[in-house]
């Protein structure tokens, strides 16, 4: 079966698309956007503190962390149909063990499930998907993969905040763990490893069979050739790594805490919910606008610009006092990270090839959870013990513009083998 939908006459790499755009609504959504609108309702009802609260995204980051270096090599050697599906439906399942959960126990058993899904609904699922069936096309691709994550703070966050406010915090889990399970039937009809693997060309250029000895040689554009070996041996992937990192601190905890920072400032919990729905919709504006900046300058400049902007636009995030002018930088906060899981997903194939990218996210992934699976914790613990995310937040500000300096040395380098050949 070379293409699923016939009668629409659309290449398969857009319904991947698709479903990667639904695993972002609803991953992203759990662990960030729902879950900050969440944080107070959870508090009230258990009694627990928001350090022990948050605590469960640590717990989740980071076994998805030490799970995508496994699950990457995997990834790239059978495709991550069943990968994907599988971890829509473990998804689910811990959901709902999280709308039943009385005992902290419990409540932490059932994030670490929700942990190990994580990659296989992110960065080592779809991403790879999307790496892998395009090429040129592959910066547009990405851009409509990642909206999932935008809609799921103007939509999701909104929609799940007024379902508690109305029927409780657990009705609101039960919804994400149903989306979750809507999910897994549509990875498992329409992802598939790669276009050759169906005799299609990457990018869709071409979507009518072709035979099976062509399928090997239809790349339409040249793309870089490394090893892993040699990857992981070059300066590009430990500094794109290393800045990655460093942004992961604020990328992983201020949205999640970002609902609760409006309430410190004494502002009402439907302001914080609205804060939310407002940076949801700069970073989807900010899809926009960084797959603009990639196609002018190219991926490692916008990293550069990435980098600095994003950390320039929690400074100015952090500062005001006014609704008003709260709103405003919180949009330009959605802006500047837009571009963070955008450039992150085109800049590993970019720079060594997509054959091999699979188990780049994985390493990358493992040194990012590391550090962003703290984050949240640490702004839970600075608040509860000065009432304050103001100076961790700045903090994690200035670790943008160190990044911004590690991007700007992160320029591609030849391959060893087309540096061979050229001699």
């Amino acid at each position: 079966m070379v293409r699923l939908l016939p009668r629409a006459n659309i290449y398969q790499g857009w319904w991947i698309v698709l479903v990667g755009y639904l695993a972002q609504l609803a991953t992203i959504g759990s662990f960030g956007f729902v879950f900050g609108v969440l944080i107070l309702p959870m508090q009230e009802d258990l009694g627990w503190s928001r350090t022990e609260i948050v605590g469960v995204v640590t717990v989740a980051r980071l076994i998805g962390g030490v799970g995508a270096m496994a699950l990457g090599p995997m990834a790239d050697r059978h495709g991550v149909r069943g990968l994907m599906t599988l971890s829509a439906l473990v998804a689910g399942v811990c959901l709902l063990g999280t709308a039943a959960s009385e005992s902290k126990l419990a409540y932490y058993v059932c994030w670490a499930g929700f942990g190990l899904a994580i990659p296989g609904l992110t960065n080592v699922g779809p991403a790879v998907a999307i790496s892998n069936w395009f090429i040129r096309k592959r910066s547009q691709a990405v851009m409509f993969y990642t909206f999932g994550s935008a809609t799921a703070g103007v939509v999701l966050a909104p929609l799940m905040s007024a379902i508690a406010g109305s029927f409780g915090w657990r009705t609101s889990w039960l919804a994400m763990a149903l989306l979750f399970f809507a999910i897994a039937p549509l990875a498992w009809v329409w992802v598939r490893r790669r276009p050759e693997d169906l005799g299609l060309r990457a990018d869709g250029d071409d979507t009518s069979p072709v035979s099976g000895a062509q399928a090997t040689d239809m790349q339409s554009v040249e793309e870089p050739s490394w090893t892993v070996r040699q990857a992981l041996r070059s300066r590009p992937f430990w500094l794109l790594t290393f800045a990655f990192m460093l942004t992961s601190f604020p990328a992983a905890s201020i949205f999640i805490h970002m609902a609760s920072f409006v309430e410190s400032k004494g502002f009402s919990p439907a302001a914080g919910a609205a804060a939310v729905s407002v940076y949801g919709g700069g970073v989807l504006a900010g899809r926009f606008l960084w797959g603009y900046i990639v196609a002018r300058v190219g991926v490692q400049r916008a990293l550069v610009a990435y980098g600095f902007g994003y950390g320039v636009s929690i400074f100015l995030f952090v500062l005001p006092d006014s609704l008003p002018a709260i709103y405003a930088t919180t949009a330009l906060l959605g802006i500047g990270i837009a571009g963070a899981q955008q450039l992150q997903v085109q800049a590993y194939p970019e720079y060594f090839g997509r054959r091999i990218v699979g188990t780049l996210f994985g390493y990358a992934n493992v040194v990012a959870a590391l550090t962003g699976a703290t984050a949240p914790l640490l702004a839970a613990a600075a608040y509860d013990r000065s009432q304050s995310y103001q100076a961790t937040f700045l903090v994690f500000g200035a670790f943008c513009l160190v990044a911004g300096v590690a991007f700007l040395f992160s320029k591609p380098e030849r391959s060893p083998a087309v540096a061979q050949a050229q001699g």
